[in-house]
């Protein structure tokens, strides 16, 4: 995996806690903010999937219920 090196700042207080925690887990700063990195994306997308989803659901019960098969309606719209 190809990494890019960027600079962030934190406010001292936060710097210290993440330095602490760091510490006690055994790994680096870099390490912990990538893993909230990719926890941050999968609940995002995980949310983002739901809102999905609910819209569809809404859409699929909001439709006009028409007494003609899409097969039909297919066939119909590629003759005119």
């Amino acid at each position: 995996m190809q990494t890019v090196a960027t600079n962030i700042r934190f406010p001292k207080q936060d710097y210290e806690e993440l330095r602490s925690l760091a510490f006690q887990e055994k790994t680096s700063i870099a390490s912990l903010v990538n893993a909230a990195i990719k926890d941050y994306k999968l609940k995002r997308l995980a949310s983002d999937r739901k809102q999905r989803l609910a819209l569809f659901e809404k859409m699929k019960n909001s439709r006009i219920k028409i007494n003609f098969s899409t097969i039909d309606l297919v066939h119909e719209g590629r003759r005119s």
